[in-house]
């Protein structure tokens, strides 16, 4: 069976570490981002199965524009996105576009359980 690559995309550090335990404890090969740019790039060069994608990096709406890049490149746009996010919890909150199209298969709230996390990456991963 092939080994499945996530790609956490994510600038709080302790946040990718727990979350890359977590993962790689289930048999998943992970790497990680900063920001959306620095995602994009990794994407393009070697293609994950599945991406987790924060919302709130170099700016606030960071995320939700790299996962827009993601729906509007044909390369990439069949690789499927779990936004994990704790912005809804934000001041930025109001800044989400809730009435725009997202290129996302789920939600996750920060910070997520353990076992539902796992749940949602089996669900989503091609």
């Amino acid at each position: 069976m092939e080994t499945k690559r996530i790609l956490i995309v994510d600038d709080d550090a302790d946040f990718v570490l727990a979350v890359r335990m977590i993962l790689e404890s289930a048999g998943y090969v992970v790497e990680d981002a900063p920001n959306g740019a620095a995602g994009l790039k990794k994407m393009r060069a070697n293609r994950p199965n599945l991406v987790l994608m924060d919302v709130m990096m170099t700016s606030p709406l960071d995320g939700y524009y790299a996962t827009q890049a993601i729906s509007d490149d044909p390369e990439l746009s069949q690789v499927p996105v779990l936004m994990v996010s704790s912005i809804a919890s934000t001041e930025h909150a109001g800044s989400f576009p809730t009435d725009q199209y997202l290129n996302i298969v789920d939600f996750v709230a920060k910070p997520p359980d353990p076992q539902q996390l796992l749940a949602k990456v089996k669900t989503w991963i091609k």
